[in-house]
């Protein structure tokens, strides 16, 4: 009885969603000790990509298909009271305009939160998927065919070189090359105009090199069965037998025994799958590649169960890869964070600001500085832009655009214009977060190891109020000078912002 109590005490459930553009993928594992055991999967054609009009808005028939399988996921997840769920949107909502739109009708059948990711972070995940599956000795190379993009990434193990996404998919080539059936004219426009895409980033990838290629996604799955239904070697795709494919498809001369395993869903989009593989093989010079079943459902869970680290740890590796780059006086940045952690814990409670938000606060305190090597003046727009364009590992757009707004209003005055909801975050929370922040650089302006104790602090959403001890205005005249300047600030804004001192 004991062992047993033991054991479901000791397991951990993981739900890893994948939001794509023409299929909603779910798989859900649980983690017993070293143990990683698969419970389900599940597998919805939703056909996003197709919803998308000349103006990257969804039709409300596509937001209605994708929340209907998004509140059927949320069934199957019911007997997992306490599963960690992670879920993320990649191409297609990536580039929909109207995103908000179909978050908001989610929001109502689906309690967990939605991540859009980069195409850059999307292929860190795929390559990271594709290694949890597989023991592979030295660098991989990873192609992940989607329905609106395509991700190729290069590096080994959990440790990504290279990686690109570029706006090319079975869906998307289908309907801009194919609509009208396959011909060899048809293919060849298509092809060509993957390897422009594919063109830029060749060079790199193949001075980086690599021992092994492989292909994930069902794209590249239906290509290896039918690779393997010509007499091809198993989950093997080869030049040659693309070629072979190629020459069928632009015949129309694909047999029932050739797409014996390929459901009528996927060859639909077939071709377009195909021609991108091949402009990828062509451009990379590859002759041979296998199929994995990894991907990046499998790169969501990867970073869940991995002993060594978990996505935070991703994320602040990049937050330090990024100091790193632009020089950050880390001494001085780890003091600005420490400060705003102990001003977040006293406002946490009373605001009722969600545990995640210290996290992002810290790194907005660690990076608040990255773009003043670029230039001092205009300190909080530099570091902002680097902040919100660059590619950070781990990172959702709505999450690097929280650490950037923090950064970009932690100085200076505080444009209403910029405090938008976040969709994570709501705008009362986000403007506790840009004061904690601002106060913190204020009390260390000086730069200097030596600083008083950390004010007690109060806000309502209306009213700030810091309480100082007495003699900080005797020791510290200039901090007391920076802190009346940010009263005008706050003022601006309509906050009230008071000074007390304690005797």
């Amino acid at each position: 009885m004991n062992d047993k109590h033991n054991s479901e005490s000791e397991s951990r459930h993981f739900a890893a969603i994948d939001l794509g553009s023409n299929s909603f993928h779910m798989l859900v594992v649980r983690q017993l000790h070293d143990d990683v055991q698969p419970l389900f999967k599940h597998k919805e054609r939703v056909r996003l990509a197709e919803g998308l009009d000349a103006k990257n808005n969804l039709s409300e028939e596509a937001i209605e298909r994708g929340v209907a399988v998004l509140k059927t996921f949320a069934e199957q997840l019911t007997p997992f009271p306490n599963c960690t769920v992670r879920v993320v949107g990649t191409h297609t909502l990536r580039i929909a305009k109207n995103r908000s739109e179909f978050l908001a009708s989610a929001r109502q059948v689906f309690p967990y939160p939605i991540e859009i990711i980069s195409g850059q972070e999307e292929a860190r995940l795929v390559h990271l998927g594709v290694s949890s599956s597989e023991h592979l000795a030295g660098n991989t190379l990873v192609i992940d065919i989607g329905g609106g993009s395509t991700e190729v990434a290069l590096g080994r193990e959990n440790s990504l070189e290279l990686g690109r996404s570029h706006t090319m998919g079975s869906v998307s080539f289908t309907e801009a090359f194919f609509s009208k059936g396959v011909d060899k004219a048809s293919y060849k426009k298509a092809k060509l105009y993957a390897q422009q895409q594919l063109e830029r980033f060749s060079a790199l990838f193949a001075s980086i090199g690599w021992n092994q290629v492989r292909c994930t996604s069902g794209s590249a799955q239906a290509i290896a069965t039918a690779s393997e239904n010509l007499g091809y070697d198993p989950k093997e795709i080869s030049a040659k037998s693309i070629k072979a494919l190629r020459k069928l498809v632009v015949k129309n001369e694909l047999s029932s025994k050739v797409v014996k395993g390929i459901s009528e869903q996927r060859l639909q989009i077939f071709a377009g799958g195909l021609a991108i593989l091949d402009a990828v093989f062509s451009s990379l010079e590859i002759e041979q590649a296998k199929f994995s079943s990894g991907a990046l459902r499998e790169g969501l869970l990867g970073e869940f169960t991995a002993s060594s680290g978990d996505q935070q740890d991703t994320r602040t590796r990049a937050i330090r890869s990024l100091m790193a780059r632009y020089h950050v006086d880390v001494k001085h940045a780890e003091r600005v964070s420490d400060t705003a952690t102990k001003l977040w814990r006293q406002l946490a409670p009373e605001l009722r600001l969600p545990v995640f938000t210290r996290r992002y606060l810290q790194y907005a305190a660690l990076t608040h500085e990255v773009g003043l090597n670029l230039n001092s003046s205009g300190l909080q727009k530099h570091s902002a832009y680097i902040l919100e364009h660059s590619n950070l590992a781990g990172f959702s757009f709505d999450q690097q655009k929280l650490v950037a707004l923090m950064v970009r209003l932690h100085r200076k005055k505080i444009k209403k214009s910029l405090v938008t909801n976040l969709g994570m975050l709501s705008k009362k929370h986000a403007i506790a977060l840009i004061l904690i922040l601002r106060i913190s650089v204020i009390w260390h302006l000086s730069r200097s190891s030596e600083y008083p104790e950390v004010p007690k602090i109060e806000f309502d959403g209306e009213r700030l109020t810091l309480s100082l001890d007495a003699e900080v205005s005797d020791e510290y005249p200039l901090l007391i000078a920076d802190l009346e300047r940010e009263e005008s600030f706050c003022k601006q804004y309509g906050i009230d912002m008071r000074i007390e001192f304690l005797l």
